[in-house]
């Protein structure tokens, strides 16, 4: 993390942190300065994805769609963080259907 960027001393939350277009998005907050948590369903991503990341990021297991997950994770966030300035929601779902049945 760099000290010195346009998000220096902001904290940001990215679900689906851990691989695509959410990782890229938290090495880019990172790349900015500011200080950014993950969540993931898969802890070994998790953790590769962590190593990519400054000193102070965080790597937390959460399925986004479990609310049981999500309180955990806003607690682990808030505790290691503090509060969080912003939330990239990233993680989805995606379910191949004949286009007549999607709603």
């Amino acid at each position: 993390m760099t000290t010195m960027g346009r998000l220096a001393n902001k904290n940001i939350l990215i679900t689906g942190g851990n691989s695509g277009i959410g990782l890229a998005a938290a090495q880019e907050f990172d790349r900015e300065g500011a200080r950014v948590a993950i969540c993931g369903l898969n802890e070994k991503t998790l953790k590769a994805a962590q190593e990519t990341l400054g000193a102070g990021s965080l790597a937390v297991r959460a399925d986004v769609s479990n609310l049981a997950d999500l309180d955990a994770m806003f607690t682990t966030v808030k505790r290691e963080f503090g509060h969080l300035d912003g939330i990239f929601v990233n993680a989805g779902h995606s379910e191949f259907l004949p286009f007549e049945e999607v709603t």
